[in-house]
């Protein structure tokens, strides 16, 4: 990564959720591949979790995190349709 931490975190964000909102439709078909398409290094964490919550929503979790910056999003799937994103991050702090 480059000098600036917190650009490279957040564009290797947007990387991912740029990949996985073009695929939502077979994300859960592909669930192996997904889940194992995006890894970290021994300096960066990345994490693509999916999961099922209430009402058969689909969860789809993204975390990129190098040295103390991180972003983490939270996107919910409902009737096979993009519902809700939740973002956290503390990148500008």
């Amino acid at each position: 990564m480059s000098n600036n931490i917190e650009n490279d975190v957040f564009n290797k964000y947007l990387e991912i959720k740029q990949d996985l909102v073009n695929n939502l439709t077979s994300i859960f078909n592909r669930q192996h591949y997904y889940t194992h398409k995006y890894r970290g290094n021994i300096l960066t964490d990345i994490n693509v979790s999916l999961d099922y919550g209430p009402n058969n929503d689909k969860i789809i979790q993204i975390f990129v995190r190098h040295k103390n910056k991180w972003i983490r999003d939270v996107l919910t799937m409902r009737n096979g349709e993009y519902y809700n994103s939740e973002v956290k991050t503390n990148i500008y702090d």
